[in-house]
């Protein structure tokens, strides 16, 4: 049975809005922290739902899910490159459908249960089976079978130019415990038992999961891999970063992963006692405007509004060298061709439509998960003001903003900025979830049929020449509609503590660097 690609706000509608503050749970008193101890201390801004592979589907949380479990294949760092992982080789046939992976010797779960292609077959087979939101990266697969034991074959129904990506992807199908999933599986597929215990093969098992106080992983002596240089990692929960900025200064954090602004970081940049480093990231700022109300209706408003902001002055005000401004739809660090939305900076363009304007009155809604929105927001809302609009800024938390294709037309604002990532570096999971007619995540239920024709086309392409051409002709109707705004290509900062060595970042995995990678300088 086919399965469709379902909303993050799915995933996030069973969470808390608030997180309790537990400043014991950094640790800061505990022996064998820091840098050189043997604990690794880190913070989250907010709770995650759960650990398990096959429902996380978040940002925060990353840094753990990622730590405890691990796909057939990976990114390679800072790259669009696909490298094995649990498999050691794969193939794929000429038609794009089939997908042979040879699985890696020597790879036992947390539980000491070995790797083999019945238990590659059983984590896909659950991913199905169980039926969340990142189910939809398994939808076309027909069949599934274990011809060796370590030989793992995968048969599509149709060709998915996005199929490795979907693999690589931190929300990829990743490989669980066979013998937990028999041992747990109760009426729900071991989710249950799965919501605060762990069956993957990753550096670090689960040993603590407790919502609004602290999540704790310790090292796996039996991995396949290098063992990690840290036995503890303990992730508290901090909401204010304010209090993470004190936390770290003051020895009770050891690495900040997101979350800080500008003049923060920077403070951390002179600080002899830290080392900053920023990472590329497919992470991008851009606005939603909705075209079924207000002002926005109009397409020349809408591309009058990309010529009034400066992408320049506000990427500079705003990040400093933490981004570059946006040239076109997609995400810099893509490398996909297509949708340039380079105009020449004039705010007279939308100055002159709106004096034509019977309503002025514009709703900017900017998500408050990242501090640095607020202060595009008010510059953003200082430009536009200035052609003549009448704008107005509020904060929105992100699970409302997963909301708003549920809301009513008339409780939607009339933009929307946020900083928001794709699933994973393929084109088709950043345009088809955020632009797309029935994108999960297209916020204000904008449409742009002629990209939607051009994704479908550039998804079951097998040449990567066509692949390539289908995205960008996807980009430039986007661009052209006006509907999306991109403002700057993000990068991904950390912070941490001097000692600390060895980060190693992977390109859609955001807030986190491989903890498992990390060493004691």
């Amino acid at each position: 049975m086919k399965r469709t690609r379902k909303s993050r706000m799915a995933v996030l509608a069973g969470l808390a809005t608030t997180a309790a503050l537990v400043l014991s749970a950094c640790g800061g008193g505990a022996s064998g922290g820091g840098a050189g101890g043997d604990t690794l201390r880190l913070a989250f801004n907010a709770d995650m739902q759960v650990p398990d592979p096959d429902i996380f589907y978040e940002i925060e949380g990353n840094a753990l899910t990622t730590s405890v479990y691990e796909g057939l294949v990976r990114y390679k760092p800072d790259s669009t490159e696909i490298e094995p992982a649990l498999a050691s080789s794969y193939t794929v046939s000429p038609d794009g459908r089939t997908y042979t992976f040879t699985l890696r010797d020597g790879v036992t779960f947390h539980d000491g249960t070995p790797l083999d292609s019945a238990a590659a077959k059983a984590s896909f087979q659950r991913r199905l089976d169980v039926n969340s939101a990142p189910a939809y990266m398994l939808s076309e697969v027909v069949d599934m079978t274990t011809p060796a034991p370590m030989t793992f074959v995968v048969t599509l129904g149709k060709p998915v130019s996005a199929f490795l990506d979907y693999l690589a992807a931190p929300y990829g199908p990743k490989m669980v415990s066979p013998k937990v999933l028999a041992d747990h599986a109760g009426s729900d597929h071991a989710q249950s038992y799965l919501k605060d215990h762990d069956a993957g093969t990753g550096p670090f098992t689960l040993t603590e999961f407790i919502n609004g106080q602290r999540y704790v992983l310790s090292r796996y002596d039996g991995y396949w891999g290098t063992k990690a240089a840290y036995g503890k990692v303990v992730f508290s929960i901090v909401p204010d970063t304010s209090t993470q900025r004190l936390q770290l200064e003051g020895g009770q954090l050891d690495m900040s992963l997101h979350g800080y602004t500008t003049d923060d970081i920077s403070s951390f940049r002179s600080n002899p006692g830290f080392t900053v480093t920023d990472f590329p990231a497919v992470f991008k700022s851009f606005l939603f405007l909705d075209e079924n109300k207000g002002v926005f209706t109009d397409q020349k408003v809408r591309l009058a509004v990309r010529q009034a902001l400066d992408r320049e002055e506000l990427v500079r005000t705003v990040y400093g060298d933490r981004a570059t401004p946006s040239t076109q739809v997609y995400p810099a660090a893509q490398q996909v061709t297509g949708g340039s939305t380079t105009a020449p900076v004039d705010p007279s363009v939308l100055k002159n439509l709106v004096s034509g304007l019977g309503n002025k009155k514009v709703d900017l809604a900017y998500v408050n998960d990242d501090s640095t929105n607020q202060r595009m927001a008010e510059l953003i809302q200082t430009k536009l003001s200035a052609a003549g609009l009448q704008v107005t800024t509020r904060p929105i938390p992100m699970a409302q903003a997963f909301d708003l294709p549920n809301q009513p037309e008339s409780a939607r604002p009339d933009m929307v900025l946020s900083t928001l990532n794709p699933d994973a570096v393929h084109p088709d999971t950043y345009a088809r979830i955020f632009m797309s007619t029935a994108g999960s995540l297209n916020w204000l239920q904008s449409s742009v049929p002629a990209a939607d024709a051009a994704m479908d086309r550039g998804l079951n392409a097998t040449d990567p020449a066509e692949v390539s051409k289908a995205y960008a002709a996807a980009g430039d109707a986007i661009a052209a509609s006006g509907l999306w705004l991109d403002i700057a290509d993000v990068k991904e900062t950390v912070i941490a503590r001097k000692g600390i060595g060895n980060l190693v970042h992977q390109l859609p995995t955001l807030n986190t660097v491989r903890l498992g990678d990390l060493v004691k300088e």
